[in-house]
């Protein structure tokens, strides 16, 4: 098997953008990076912002685990509006195309929002509509073999639309963004991980106490000696990426928050290796992650 590399989102802390980010998480001694939803701070927005971000990721020796479709513009892909829908599966399209030209394996992707609508005809429009939205940028994906992962909620009524969908898309560009925040929300820890392991394609890892915090591993109340356990044996081709933020931690600078969030990462990784939680690529998305 191999070892999951240490990675951290570029929006760590709110307004940067990656050309502050990136020497900052390069000096701390991360090696992945994954791009945030804010194409204009990611430096995917634009062909020459993208050019000068590839440019620097070369230069510091960095590579792009996922990029997070715009957002909240594209977590538009269930609404009842068509021309709405239209507009954030055209966005969530630009974000593949990025991810293409930059070398990034997977582009992340909200679903069924917003969480407060009933059950009933509207929600069963709504979920209509998604299932066009996510069959058409699927095909989108596969055509640029770059990974659509679609992201656990913080509602189970949410993660029961994501696992009708991945049953309903068994092609390998098409898995699962698991991210550990949102189902410690729902009271749960890692059974996702555990049902839908082997549709894999992208990690966001972050801690909290209830709410959506995005906190640094073990500084909120996630149970992470689960976590190596639900890895073991998954095959997994993407890395091990914090989605944490300092907005509700207590560091004076960002270099301060990186030095712990690698300290977190590495204290992770050793629990993992002592699960044999990690895997060696063979994975159902590990065609969009070799990419």
């Amino acid at each position: 098997w191999r070892m999951m590399r240490p990675g951290v989102f570029t929006s760590f802390m709110g307004g940067m953008s990656y050309e502050t980010a990136l020497p900052m998480i390069h000096a701390a001694g991360f090696q992945v990076v994954s791009l945030g939803g804010n194409p204009q701070l990611a430096g995917y927005a634009t062909a020459a912002d993208r050019q000068k971000l590839t440019a620097l990721l070369r230069k510091l020796s960095l590579v792009i685990d996922s990029v997070h479709a715009p957002f909240p513009e594209g977590d538009r892909l269930f609404a009842e509006d068509e021309s709405m829908r239209q507009e954030s599966v055209r966005l969530c399209k630009l974000a593949l195309d990025a991810a293409a030209e930059v070398n990034g394996r997977v582009v992340v992707v909200h679903l069924l929002l917003p969480y407060d609508i009933p059950p009933g005809e509207q929600r069963d429009r709504m979920i209509a509509q998604g299932r066009r939205s996510i069959a058409e940028l699927a095909k989108h994906a596969e055509a640029r073999q770059v990974g659509l992962g679609l992201e656990n909620g913080q509602r189970r009524d949410y993660d029961e639309v994501l696992f009708d969908l991945l049953d309903e898309l068994p092609t390998p560009y098409v898995g699962l963004c698991y991210d550990s925040g949102h189902e410690h929300i729902q009271g749960r820890c890692f059974q996702i991980l555990q049902q839908y392991g082997n549709r894999l394609l992208a990690l966001h890892i972050h801690d909290n106490t209830g709410s959506d915090t995005h906190l640094l591993p073990f500084s909120g109340t996630v149970p992470w000696e689960g976590f190596g356990k639900a890895m073991a044996g998954l095959n997994f081709a993407g890395d091990l990426v914090l989605e944490s933020g300092m907005t509700h931690e207590s560091f004076q600078t960002p270099e301060d928050f990186l030095a712990e969030a690698m300290r977190r990462c590495q204290r992770l990784q050793k629990m993992m290796t002592e699960s044999g939680g990690a895997g060696n690529g063979d994975s159902a998305g590990s065609k969009a992650a070799k990419k």
